[in-house]
């Protein structure tokens, strides 16, 4: 039979069947524990920053939003997954069609650093993203203009909605990109993702929590991902992250992720140039001009290095 993988707890995997719509608690059959992936393979994602092999054996687990098969018995077992389109390791998740990036504008603060951090694992994995400002209640008339100001720059390349759960600000907007699509709400700890989706649906009942004044940031109230079946769609609560691991991504395919330095980089006296040392650099001319945000190139160079740093270990 086949279904959607719609939980994961303790290694238990719950399948909604695509047919019936009933719901069956799984565990993965051990032979998934060796599976031998061509090249072509959605599968066969390097967990290293080696080059891609052409065929490899791994160890292959079941993700929050896999299609699956699976047999019913005295154990319910997960038989085989399908082709992924696209996968992330942190939420992880797979098959996902959009993400809402959750940030509040205070408590804590907006951090622009972990937007451009995220958006790098989002765009290498061709996931469309959507820009949440959550919280603009806590803002002042200044403050919000001020905001919005600096994220009118974000705005040439993604979607930005402004929310507020406690005013029901813009939530419209939101939920009438729901529809029959599976959608992802992330983001940093405490930006009040469970608020924004109890908004949403109050049927939704997620546990929320005030964020730490004295740390200016948040506790995890979500601690698993799960998908919710809303709006002929499914909606995605995921735990929230303080700070993103690149995994097996190449140093060269860092500026590939960053939309705004595509159109200038053609530019570059040097084809390959990798934005950081070059003479002739576009990208840096672009900077110095103040027609490329400063905090997107300052957030490009420290992935950059820390990317290259990492691979000096394997």
């Amino acid at each position: 039979m086949k279904g959607l993988v719609t939980k994961l707890i303790g290694g238990k995997y719950t399948v909604l069947d695509l047919e019936t719509s009933n719901s069956y608690v799984c565990i993965a059959r051990g032979k998934l524990r060796y599976t031998k992936l061509e090249k072509e393979s959605s599968f066969n994602v390097s967990t290293t920053n080696k080059t891609k092999v052409e065929s490899r054996t791994i160890k292959l687990s079941p993700k929050v939003g896999d299609i699956v098969e699976y047999v019913i018995g005295n154990t319910n077992y997960i038989d085989n997954i399908y082709e992924r389109k696209n996968s992330l390791v942190r939420p992880d998740l797979a098959n996902i069609d959009q993400l809402f990036l959750v940030n509040s504008a205070k408590e804590p603060d907006f951090n622009y650093s972990l937007v451009d951090r995220f958006l790098v694992n989002t765009e290498r994995n061709n996931i469309k993203t959507i820009i949440v400002v959550s919280k603009i209640d806590l803002l002042n008339e200044l403050e919000l203009k001020n905001l919005k100001d600096k994220l009118k720059y974000y705005e040439e390349f993604y979607d930005v909605i402004y929310t507020s759960s406690k005013d029901l600000i813009e939530i419209d907007e939101i939920t009438s990109r729901l529809k029959n699509k599976i959608s992802v709400f992330s983001g940093q700890t405490g930006a009040g993702k469970s608020s924004l989706l109890n908004s949403i649906d109050e049927s939704l009942n997620l546990e929320t929590q005030e964020i730490s004044k004295s740390l200016n940031r948040g506790k995890h109230t979500t601690r698993y991902s799960c998908l919710y079946n809303l709006f002929d769609g499914f909606i995605a609560d995921t735990p929230g992250f303080s700070s993103i691991d690149f995994g097996n991504i190449e140093p060269n395919e860092v500026k590939d992720c960053f939309v705004d330095f595509k159109e200038y980089s053609k530019n570059c006296k040097f084809r390959d140039c990798l934005h950081i040392n070059e003479i002739g650099c576009a990208i840096k001319e672009k900077v110095k001009n103040k027609e490329l945000l400063e905090s997107r190139y300052e957030s490009y160079q420290k992935i950059y290095e820390e990317v290259k740093n990492t691979q000096k270990r394997y």
